[in-house]
């Protein structure tokens, strides 16, 4: 069966997940993760976006917080945003400096060969540079600032709250052995062509023995008993290195160079390898016996760690309804499909084609809607995964905002031909399905919004996103091309988008169950299976997910609350109310939590509508 992974990687994700702080938008624990996040119409669409941001720039314009900002011109501006410039500036470097894997997934590429010290000094300054990062920010008054600088400390707000509780309330260098994955990952060495290979290869190489420096430091800053299930997970994911670095980088890079990069390179990858393997096999030994259930976090931690991720505090009652009302509702629409529509799969040797017929119908379908401006050309190109990326099933691999490389790819990994012919059938996406992960990949989700990141305006706002904006926009965009008519042809269509939104759906309640409720991994499996129709293996495979991934939840609320933020727009403006208008707004200030921008994009869409 098909694992349920659709997965992509953006530079604007990255946030803390170079230092391996957040889960981001992967949808399994498998390395190396492809990087890359999270158009068109190209002039007319872009000028209406353009003209919806001047609009609203020259107006009155909503700090990140929602007030009006109140500071008049001079006043408001120039010795408060000098300072916060100077700051800003700052505390990016040190974030760039402590996590130079963040850089290079972004595309500046002067941190290509660094790696973080993940000694006890580095954990040590990780710790101190996010508290004085966040006196440094507490400083600063949102009203004292134009609306991009006001949106800016938000943001940086709300990553400092989030790395300060993983690094602090739950303990990552200690507790969490995935921290350390960017210690082995050089995938984004071989992602793009952002210079000739021989180039990227010394790079890698270079990284890799910073690498071995900084490898003995994974077993010797772990706590003696840990989460089973985060162990569990972390031997296959450190045995995953192991074998992509003797296999498929060893392949790509074990030819290049000259006789003493040959031999240098072929030194370090091996002991890089071996390093990745024997973290693995020292984990199961010395580790896995003593596993408990540690992961659980508790009401209060919880929903501290939700507010944190989402820019606001939430009531766990509140929580919990919203998660149990929008899966009953899916549930239920999806009972009554599936009693007269039966999934078909393409074959195996028709799925890509399938795969760019869709790509290119949901490209022109979003502009002949009207859907969303298109702010460039670029396209994705749709490929077979290379050797080194068939980890996962289908995601997209889109350069950083900074990167030269512009080429983007919408990978599907086909069937190995050496499994049995049932196995390679099942492992064959249902039409439904393809459906919704090209809509939720492509157009017009990750890609597009990667699009948008790229002309973000701050750095701030390019480089940083969260996680439910990143999952929750895609995610939504899967239920607006069908509520809007695409694929309307075809009742698969609205059948493998309730199938995905219910997956999604379970993640929901069971990071609440788990977390917050007392639920056991038994009961999270029997709900994978009985509300999201899961095979026992992938339910498993869900629910342990949940024990390490509390924020799995990002998809489904960051979809609720865009659809929310839609609907309160739509009362306010009523028959003013324009969809392309509003998408715009919403996509135009990066990829923070939505409740960082809710008032400023309400503003902009009103001043745009006119009286």
């Amino acid at each position: 069966m098909r694992p349920q992974v659709k997965t992509h990687r953006v530079g604007a994700l990255s946030v803390v997940a170079a230092l391996g702080l957040v889960v981001g938008a992967c949808e399994e624990p498998r390395p190396p993760k492809p990087r890359g996040l999270g158009a068109e119409h190209a002039t007319a669409s872009a000028s209406a976006s353009a003209s919806v941001s001047a609009t609203a720039r020259a107006s009155s314009t909503p700090s990140a917080s929602g007030a009006t900002s109140s500071a008049s011109g001079a006043a408001a501006s120039s010795d408060a945003a000098a300072r916060f410039a100077a700051v800003r500036d700052r505390l990016v470097g040190e974030w760039l400096d402590l996590a130079p894997q963040w850089g290079r997934e972004i595309g500046l590429h002067e941190h290509d060969g660094r790696v973080a010290d993940y000694g006890s000094a580095g954990i040590a300054r990780m710790r101190s540079q996010a508290k004085a990062a966040h006196d440094a920010l507490a400083a600063f008054r949102a009203e004292e600032l134009g609306p991009d600088d006001a949106l800016d400390l938000a943001i940086m707000r709300a990553y400092v709250r989030l790395s300060r509780f993983q690094l602090e309330e739950l303990g990552f260098p200690t507790r969490r052995p995935q921290f350390y994955e960017p210690i082995f990952d050089v995938s984004s060495y071989l992602n793009y062509d952002y210079a000739p290979l021989e180039v990227r290869a010394r790079a890698l190489l270079a990284h890799e023995q910073a690498a071995l420096v900084q490898a003995p430091s994974v077993l010797a800053n772990l706590e003696a008993t840990l989460s089973r299930p985060g162990i569990e997970t972390a031997i296959k994911v450190f045995a995953g290195y192991a074998e992509y670095l003797r296999g498929d980088v060893k392949k790509a890079v074990g030819n290049l160079g000259d006789a003493a990069f040959k031999q240098d390179f072929a030194a370090a990858n091996e002991a890089l390898a071996k390093a990745a393997e024997d973290i693995a096999a020292r984990l199961k030994k010395d580790w896995l016996p003593k596993g408990d259930d540690s992961y659980v976090l508790g009401r209060e931690r919880y929903l501290a760690f939700v507010a944190a991720q989402e820019g606001e505090p939430v009531e766990l009652a509140d929580f919990e309804r919203r998660a149990e009302e929008d899966l009953a509702r899916n549930k239920a629409a999806y009972e009554e499909l599936r009693k007269t529509v039966k999934p078909t799969r393409p074959k195996a040797s028709e799925l890509l084609e399938e795969a760019r017929a869709l790509m290119d119908r949901s490209r022109q379908f979003v502009v002949d809607k009207g859907l969303v401006s298109l702010p460039s050309e670029d396209r994705a190109v749709v490929r077979e995964s290379p050797p080194f990326m068939r980890w996962n099933s289908a995601f997209l691999n889109m350069p950083g905002p900074f990167d030269s490389a512009k080429q983007s790819y919408y990978y599907i990994s086909l069937p190995d031909p050496s499994w049995p012919a049932k196995e390679q059938e099942e492992y064959i996406f249902p039409r439904g399905v393809l459906l919704s992960t090209s809509v939720h990949e492509v157009w017009p989700g990750h890609f597009l919004q990667g699009l948008f990141v790229r002309n973000a305006p701050t750095k701030i706002q390019k480089m940083m996103g969260s996680y439910s904006f990143v999952e929750g926009w895609a995610h939504y965009t899967e239920q607006l091309m069908i509520e809007q008519g695409f694929g309307a042809e075809d009742p698969e269509s609205r059948l493998g988008q309730l199938s995905d939104a219910l997956l999604r759906n379970c993640r929901f309640v069971v990071s609440i169950g788990l977390h917050a409720k007392g639920m056991s991994l038994a009961a999270a499996e029997k709900r994978f299976m009985d509300d999201c129709f899961q095979d026992k293996a992938s339910a498993r495979e869900q629910a342990v997910r949940g024990t390490f991934d509390p924020g799995y939840f990002a998809y489904t609320v960051g979809k609720l609350a865009i659809l929310e933020l839609r609907a309160e727009a739509q009362q306010r403006l009523g028959a003013r109310f324009d969809l392309r208008r509003f998408h715009d707004a919403l996509l135009s200030h990066g990829q923070p939590p939505v409740a960082l921008i809710r008032e400023r994009v309400l503003h902009e869409i009103e001043a745009a509508a006119g009286p």
